[in-house]
């Protein structure tokens, strides 16, 4: 079992080389760029995403509306399917993205600005294909849960990062709720026996006595957490719509985006 050590904040940290590395390290909880959109471009991405409409995901209750796809979506073995509908998801995104800004790529560039190594949507070489990043999400309420493609995906590319961290652009912050609660309590191998069955949720067991991060919605706010620690969204009143992906950091230190 991994030792948690105490988070050195839970405060919102800035971005900046130093945080971005303690935030892999699981150091701090998270970084937050305030305004990194403004409210009129936020509100014409919202707009662009109402004209196109959500789909939702088979057999996941609550319910959570997307626009775009996930690699987890397609297990470990459905590799080229993902793939195949890659080029859908990103014109769709880009659609959006071209009524307002494109989230994604301001972001690269902030990372750019603030580490030494490669940054760029994840791509796989024996699919010759970049992967889609950039899923747009309606989500009022998540169970509790994490995110490491080292479990999700251990045959891909992406299946290779040291560390995980995900992203989100609140588009859309509800009238009440909508926390993203963030425990400092790593998912673990063994932690799989206390998966909740036929659910993507674990018992809360798991993070008795963790420490706390909750990142409020606000919107035109970013905020980057470590998604191998076990985080839920707390229940919502209004419309709470992210834009969103994950960010690897894979062995040779190059920093890889998917969703």
């Amino acid at each position: 079992m991994l030792t948690a050590t105490k988070w050195l904040t839970l405060n919102d940290c800035e971005i900046n080389s130093k945080n971005l590395q303690a935030l892999f390290k699981n150091q701090i909880p998270a970084i937050r760029i305030p305004k990194f959109a403004s409210s009129g471009e936020c509100e014409k991405l919202s707009l662009a995403i109402e004209n196109i409409g959500f789909d939702f995901y088979e057999n996941v209750e609550p319910p959570i509306g997307r626009i775009g796809i996930t690699q987890f979506e397609y297990g470990n073995t459905r590799k080229f399917d993902y793939f195949n509908a890659v080029k859908r998801a990103t014109e769709t995104y880009k659609k959006v993205a071209s009524l307002s800004f494109d989230p994604l790529e301001r972001l690269t560039e902030f990372l750019r600005y603030n580490v030494p190594n490669k940054v760029q949507v994840a791509y796989d070489n024996e699919a010759y294909s970049h992967y889609f990043a950039g899923l747009i999400r309606h989500i009022n309420i998540a169970l509790l849960h994490m995110d490491f493609a080292r479990l999700d995906a251990p045959n891909w590319e992406i299946g290779s990062i040291t560390s995980q961290l995900a992203w989100n652009l609140y588009v859309k912050e509800p009238s009440q709720g909508g926390i993203c609660k963030v425990y400092n309590r790593q998912w673990e191998p063994e932690d799989e026996k206390y998966k909740i069955p036929n659910s993507y949720g674990y018992d809360y067991s798991l993070v008795a006595g963790s420490e706390i991060k909750q990142n409020f919605p606000v919107i035109g706010d970013l905020v980057i957490f470590n998604s191998r620690n076990f985080h839920e969204v707390l229940p919502a009143i209004g419309e709470r719509i992210t834009i969103s992906s994950f960010i690897g950091k894979m062995p040779g230190g190059d920093i890889v985006f998917w969703s």
